[in-house]
């Protein structure tokens, strides 16, 4: 069976991390997996083009969404030239240009966000959420990762009738707890033997919330706490967030690492590891990661967190710095062998629910299903 995946880049983050793990889940010859993205290149590009999968790059620049029109109708040669069984999206760029390409074949959009306000979007993506419900009588499916997500979306007259839904999938032999991690980390950078790490991954993004996370960490009262950034735009070069740490007097205790290749070890490192986004979240890989490699998780009340920790006390309302700060700091305060314990629980739960086996054999049979 032949699927074409379509993205607009695979750079990094949650969706393209989910359609490389999907494809490395199901190999030939059963699928045969050809990726097209707008923007060429990035992490994931590399890493799928390393397993000999086809990546199809349309060469759009960076920084330029309005010119994705440009390229439609180069996608859709391609299309005919491959000739799919199945044409994927991904996200609403990718959906949008799936359906529009398609020359009638088989489509299936997959949504991995929320859509609590259509104004908290881009103009671009806005246009996309709007402009694929030309084809919503025509589309096969639509994968979503959260229940919350399907109900908004279909508030705003998505197809209910078409509602699938696959939660995200982890590899727990890619995330594993590493004892030894958190000392190299703590080397790498100068820092004393018991500092305490709190991590986030997390690209530059509003959604993010990164001033309630700083806020937060300002109000944390567990000695010897340090923050790692980590992801895109996570650097030293962004301006405004080393405004924001120079205003909160706390640029000595913060680790700016950008992207990284190595992120299961770095999840391994943390001593708990933070989502504290406002909005916007589906179901974050990052913290499945996180719980994956033994790292207790606290996180703002989004998307699927709730269900995903199933630990009332690691979860706080968005945009309330003092009671995020008072759980990173309850569970700072656990003895080491209490937060490995904790740790465990989660990488159990993991194994339990979000186990990519699984979650693949999902998308499969539901490709065989429409394919037939």
């Amino acid at each position: 069976m032949r699927i074409l995946h379509v993205i607009s880049n695979l750079m990094s983050g949650g969706a393209e991390s989910m359609l490389a793990k999907v494809i490395e889940a199901l190999p030939g010859p059963d699928f045969e997996h050809v990726v097209v993205t707008f923007i060429e290149g990035g992490l994931f590009a590399e890493r799928l083009a390393g397993r000999g999968v086809r990546i199809i790059g349309l060469g759009q620049a960076t920084g330029h969404p309005a010119r994705a029109l440009l390229m439609l109708p180069g996608l859709r040669r391609i299309v005919e030239e491959i000739n799919p069984d199945v044409v994927q999206g991904w996200m609403y760029h990718g959906n949008l240009a799936a359906s529009a390409t398609s020359g009638g074949r088989p489509v299936v959009w997959n949504v991995r966000q929320r859509l609590e306000r259509l104004v908290d979007n881009a103009p671009a993506t806005r246009l996309a959420i709007l402009g694929s419900l030309l084809w919503r009588r025509n589309v096969r499916a639509v994968i979503y990762n959260s229940e919350r997500a399907a109900a908004e979306h279909e508030r705003r007259w998505y197809p209910a009738a078409k509602r699938v839904l696959i939660p995200n999938g982890f590899d727990l032999a890619s995330f594993w707890p590493d004892p030894s991690a958190g000392s190299a980390l703590r080397r790498e950078f100068g820092l004393p033997e018991d500092a305490l790490l709190v991590g986030r991954v997390a690209r530059d993004d509003a959604i993010k919330d990164t001033p309630t996370l700083i806020k937060a960490f300002t109000n944390l009262t567990a000695k010897g706490a340090y923050l790692v950034l980590v992801g895109r735009g996570m650097t030293a070069e962004n301006t405004a967030l080393d405004e924001l740490l120079r205003a909160a007097n706390i640029k000595e205790r913060v680790l700016l690492i950008g992207e990284r290749p190595d992120i299961p070890r770095l999840n391994a490192a943390f001593d708990i590891a933070v989502l504290s986004s406002s909005h916007g979240e589906g179901f974050p890989n990052v913290v499945c990661e996180a719980m994956s490699a033994g790292t207790p998780v606290v996180a703002t009340d989004v998307g699927e967190c709730s269900d995903i920790i199933d630990d009332v006390a690691r979860i706080v309302p968005v945009r309330d710095p003092v009671a995020l700060s008072v759980a990173m700091a309850r569970i700072l305060a656990l003895p080491p062998s209490e937060r490995a314990l904790l740790g465990l629980r989660d990488r159990c739960r993991v194994s339990e629910f979000y186990d990519i086996a699984a979650i693949a054999q999902s998308y499969a049979g539901l490709w065989r299903l429409i394919a037939a």
